[in-house]
């Protein structure tokens, strides 16, 4: 017994050895800052080289020297490494910083990486107290105040980065370019920025390695007891991938195990569905319940669990069958990403609040879904920003209505452009039932729909479209013309991130190919089906509605920027504004939309709510709003009579619209033949074009006072001595056109002016006004 114990206790041991004996590698540089007569003596490597000045301040334990160095000052360190990592340069290495902020709210940079120090610095401290730089994501922990951190960085470039603090990982950086940004030349720069980007920073100790760190080898390496990662995340589920039978519950925890749902018809639950969770970064689980089986149109009562942990009990409702005639809602919301969270939180709080306001507090029985065009986090590849900037404020309303959202480019992990969403969106998003495509195709989830009664909606991915875009297009025209031939389908609706044209970000049309994908590639697509009302955007920060012709008889469709969601505002004047001939409407706000369906009157109806910008606060305010009904028929065809002339300029006139609805645009052809082959001039005006604002942030509608059935056309633009013929036609809100107008009387236009110059009797004072006479016999 004893001789089996000794053998136990022998094993014991011999398995311990590793890890209690283990020894790190060797620095090739360190830095301890002990010695007060040379401060910048090295205990391995050579000596620290200031540039600036620094002062001793205590370090973090008695006998550990410390230096503040400041603004504009920093260190050069030859730290002796050679070329690793499959490039040029080096590519693999570990640097570590004991380091401690003075003063809270000031970046502060930790190396650079440019030898002239003429670039933006590597890594730096932000505003806010966390660490890291937009390429790799910051950490969701912020350090604090005037207390010690041992900060550990492995760089692998072509592999992946990794942050820690006090010995924990806290921020995963994804994959970078060998020999790129983060490789090493002969001297590495420490607190250095090109543009004073790095306030005052207290350092105790550097050293650097030519090799990457383990975790077991960063954890060894010890700390100052921080609990950088909090012991559970709180739990707020986020509903998705909604159908009448079936839903996806998901929630951010730590937890590993015990990933269960348990629900029922009322507050009492009593079924129980068991899934699983993914990790996503660094103390980020994603857990994942599918429920099934559900009955359409119907209230349940849920709460989800992982480990011991459990949320409070919520409501959801399922969809209604494809055969349910009530109404249902959409919330349209996009570009939500801001780091200050507070301005998507004021959007979406705001949208539930006229949620109640319109249809009562129990939100989860009065909207049917939240459609998000994109641009949900700030930098894709650092998880911690879905957390924080995302479904933080959406749980205002995630627990209770399901979301449908695309990929915006700032989802993509490298906020590069032609890109993907990536993993981390992938991992999120659970749209595998609604894909369009079944993995391992490329396009499995980048293009999805999802069927509400009459109406079905469908998300784009126009992100992909340099790599994907064509097959992509294939496939929507597949599906709209399924749509198209099933009569129990009124309305399609459409998801991108990129728009067509913008008002407010001229530059954006360039900035990618998105927007040519979209204009070029699917506008063309849409334009043959005449189920087809609205198409919604993002991308620009801000509110435009305009009109797309269709190529069929059944009426034209929206398109509507919805980007006001919580990003910082694009205002009038801070890129690039253009007029464009089917915008119809734009505002530099934050705003988000309602539609509504009534499925029985087969009509749509869309609205915009504003909250205004810094000049001019709006509480929820509706400022525009736009209809389409299924059946409505079509205006009757003008009637026009004989045009004439005041103030060099020809008022054509028509009859009032006769129909069902009010006259929403006039389009006027003039020409030389009855068959108007030979064009004179063919132009639109519409009942109104909000574009601008005044000095006193009013918008400003440069049609107001326009009579459409007395359009005023310059003289000047159309030929003298010529017989012309002109016709028009209407387009009433509902986006249906008339037939056109029988064709004019023959008219000739004369200048008068060109009368009294060849005549001897004009008198010299007379007035000169063109004429216009019928030359039909």
């Amino acid at each position: 017994m004893v001789t089996k114990k000794l053998r136990l206790l022998f094993l014991f041991f011999m398995c311990c050895i590793p890890l209690f004996g283990r020894q790190l590698p060797e620095r090739k540089g360190w830095w301890k800052f002990d010695d007060t007569t040379n401060i910048v003596k090295a205990e391995a490597g050579s000596p620290l080289m200031l540039n600036g000045r620094h002062t001793l301040v205590p370090g973090p334990k008695q006998g550990n020297g410390a230096v503040r160095i400041g603004n504009g000052s920093y260190y050069a360190i030859r730290h002796g490494m050679h070329a690793n990592g499959g490039g040029s340069r080096v590519n693999q290495y570990t640097i570590l910083i004991d380091l401690k902020v003075p003063v809270a709210g000031a970046w502060k940079s930790l190396f650079q990486t440019d030898l002239s120090n003429t670039s933006d610095g590597d890594f730096f401290i932000n505003t806010n107290e966390n660490i890291g730089i937009q390429p790799t994501g910051y950490t969701s922990y912020a350090v604090i105040p005037n207390e010690w951190y041992r900060f550990v960085l492995t760089v692998q470039n072509g592999v992946q980065q990794i942050s820690y603090l006090d010995g924990e990982p806290v921020n995963e950086g994804g994959v970078l370019p060998i020999d790129g940004r983060f490789a090493l030349d002969s001297l590495l720069l420490m607190f250095a920025d090109n543009d004073g980007e790095n306030a005052e920073i207290d350092c105790a100790e550097i050293a650097i390695w030519d090799t990457v760190l383990t975790a077991e080898e960063v954890a060894a390496l010890g700390g100052f007891g921080h609990n950088v990662h909090p012991k559970h995340l709180p739990i707020v589920p986020y509903l998705q991938a909604p159908t009448p039978t079936s839903v996806y519950v998901c929630w951010h925890d730590t937890s590993t195990t015990g990933t269960r749902v348990e629900y029922g018809t009322s507050a009492s639950l009593g079924m129980v569905v068991t899934g699983n969770s993914e990790r996503i970064a660094i103390a980020h689980r994603w857990h994942t319940v599918l429920l099934t089986g559900l009955k359409p149109d119907t209230e349940y009562f849920y709460r989800v669990k992982s480990s011991s942990d459990s949320s409070a009990i919520f409501t959801m409702r399922t969809q209604p069958a494809y055969d349910f005639t009530g109404k249902i809602r959409f919330l349209m919301i996009s570009d939500t990403h801001n780091s200050d969270t507070a301005k998507s939180m004021r959007v979406i709080t705001a949208a539930r609040q006229k949620i109640s306001e319109l249809y009562g507090e129990d939100i989860h029985n009065q909207i049917n879904a939240v459609l998000h065009s994109g641009d949900l986090v700030i930098f894709g590849r650092n998880a911690a920003e879905y957390s924080k900037l995302f479904f933080a404020p959406m749980s205002v309303v995630s627990a209770s209505i399901p979301f449908l959202t695309v990929p915006g480019n700032h989802d993509r992990p490298d906020n590069g452009r032609d890109g993907d969403a990536g993993v981390n969106y992938y991992t999120y998003t659970k749209y595998d039932d609604i894909s369009l495509k079944s993995a391992p195709d490329p396009l499995a989830e980048r293009i999805w729909s999802a069927r509400f009664a009459n109406t079905l909606v469908i998300g784009i991915n126009t992100d992909i479209a340099a790599s994907l875009g064509a097959e992509q297009a294939q496939v929507l025209d597949k599906k709209l013309a399924e749509a198209q031939a099933d009569t129990s389908i009124d309305f399609v609706t459409l998801l991108t991130h990129h728009m067509p044209v913008t008002e407010l970000w001229g530059e954006a049309i360039g900035y990618d190919s998105g927007p040519r994908y979209v204009r070029n590639v699917l506008l063309p697509i849409l334009q043959k089906y005449s189920k087809v009302v609205q198409l919604t955007y993002g991308h620009t920060h801000g509110f435009e509605r305009g009109t797309i012709e269709s190529k069929t008889n059944g009426g034209d469709f929206r398109i509507v920027c919805n980007g006001g969601g919580g990003g910082d505002i694009d205002r009038w004047g801070a890129f690039k504004n253009y007029d464009h001939q089917n915008i119809h409407v734009t505002l530099d706000h934050f705003c988000f939309q309602i539609v509504e369906i009534d499925i029985a009157h087969h009509s749509y109806t869309g609205t915009m709510y504003s909250l205004g910008n810094s000049d001019r606060i709006e509480e929820s305010k509706a400022l525009d709003s736009w209809y389409r009904k299924a059946r409505q028929p079509a205006p009757a065809a003008p009637i026009v009579s004989a045009p004439t002339i005041v103030k060099n300029r020809f008022v054509f006139h028509s009859t009032p619209v006769n129909g069902h609805d009010s006259l929403m645009t006039v389009r006027l052809q003039i020409a030389y033949d009855t068959s108007f082959i030979k064009i004179a001039l063919d132009t639109m005006m519409h009942w109104k074009n909000v574009y601008g604002r005044d000095s006193h942030f009013n918008p400003i509608d440069k049609n107001k006072g326009i009579e459409l059935t007395n359009l005023q056309i310059p003289v000047k633009k159309i030929a003298q001595k010529r017989s012309f013929y002109y016709r028009v036609k209407y387009r009433d809100h509902n986006l249906r056109w008339s037939d056109w107008s029988r064709p004019s009387t023959k008219y000739e236009y004369t200048s008068s002016k060109a009368k009294r110059n060849s005549s001897k009797k004009q008198q010299p004072n007379s007035h000169s006004q063109p004429t216009i006479r019928s030359t039909s016999r």
